[in-house]
């Protein structure tokens, strides 16, 4: 909840730059590929995930943009089967967020090469239901769920094709916090901090 609060500050940011602009924002979305890192490859099994983001840019003088987004990112349900047990637990994954991006485009205008880099607040969804290897469930009081709000940050650089398309790869640290998972047999069940990483590859566009 903490991470929460700090939405209001994020938002702020995006407001004295927007301000700056002359002209009006354009609208658009892009559609990613989410490609786990560390903690979160473990949990995903290693599966790519997908997403989407509605996207708002003010274009500034000098090549500089602010963007702010909205961003729908969801992870392939994993699995975790202990050896010599007929025990399997599902794992569920998503996360809804908030950012605000700073671009800068190499060529002093809104088209060709552009660095980015972002901070925001991401909520992360994980749901855990039990069952034997056939597909029988267990007791309901194994079955838990985990939400977490944390604060993110993004680094990356992109590509403007044209006025409406391009393509973006970036770097994407928002830390979750998930259930211990050693002691299957537990309903008392202790968490444990994740790092939340994947490079998003994404195709923009706007309008």
């Amino acid at each position: 909840m903490k991470s929460l609060a700090l939405l209001p500050l994020v938002c702020s940011l995006a407001l004295p730059l927007a301000a700056q602009s002359p002209a009006r924002p354009t609208f658009g979305f892009s559609a990613q590929l989410n490609a786990p890192l560390g903690n979160l490859k473990e949990d995903t099994d290693k599966s790519l995930g997908t997403g989407a983001s509605f996207l708002v840019q003010w274009n500034l003088a000098g090549g500089h943009a602010v963007r702010p987004r909205l961003d729908v990112n969801v992870f392939n349900v994993s699995s975790y089967e202990p050896n010599h047990s007929n025990y399997r637990e599902s794992r569920n994954l998503s996360a809804v967020g908030a950012a605000v991006d700073y671009l800068y485009y190499i060529e002093g205008a809104p088209k060709g090469l552009y660095l980015t880099g972002g901070l925001g607040v991401t909520r992360w969804d994980l749901s855990y239901t039990t069952s034997d290897r056939i597909g029988n469930s267990f007791s309901s009081s194994y079955d838990r769920s985990k939400n977490t709000s944390s604060l993110s940050l993004a680094a990356g650089l992109g590509w403007q094709f044209t006025r409406v398309i391009g393509a973006e790869a970036r770097f994407v640290h928002a830390p979750y916090k998930a259930f211990n998972l050693n002691d299957p047999t537990s309903t008392s069940r202790t968490e444990v901090n994740r790092d939340g990483n994947r490079l998003e590859l994404a195709a923009t566009f706007r309008w």
